[in-house]
C-alpha cells in the first residue's frame, strides 16, 4: 500500500483543565478552570454544594461565597499564586483583582 501525506500534523482542538483545592472558612471546595478554543468554563466541587456534584458557580445562591469562588476560578491558571511553594498558606484575594 501507499500512504501519501496530505497534510501537516496540527491542532484541531485543545483544552486545558486547571484545578486548585481550597478552604474557605474550615470547607473544602475544588475549582476547576477549563479552557478550549470555544471559551473558558468553570465548576466548583465541594461537599456542601449541589448534593456533592459539580456546579457552576454562576449557580451558587450565596452572593459572597459565589463571588470568591468566580474569582479564585478566573486565576486557577496561575502557577505563580496557586504554586507548590504556596500551599498552605492563605490566598491574597486582593491579588486577584487584577483577572
Amino acid at each position: 500500500m501507499k500512504v501519501t501525506l496530505k497534510e501537516h500534523t496540527h491542532v484541531v482542538y485543545q483544552k486545558t483543565t486547571h484545578e486548585i483545592k481550597v478552604d474557605i472558612d474550615g470547607v473544602e471546595y475544588i475549582i476547576r478552570n477549563s479552557e478550549d478554543d470555544n471559551g473558558v468554563e468553570y465548576f466548583v466541587w465541594s461537599e456542601n454544594l449541589n448534593d456533592g456534584n459539580w456546579i457552576n458557580p454562576y449557580d451558587i445562591e450565596n452572593i459572597e461565597l459565589k463571588n470568591i469562588i468566580e474569582k479564585l476560578a478566573n486565576a486557577a491558571y496561575d502557577d505563580y499564586i496557586f504554586s507548590e511553594s504556596n500551599v498552605g498558606k492563605e490566598v491574597d484575594m486582593e491579588e486577584l483583582n487584577d483577572y
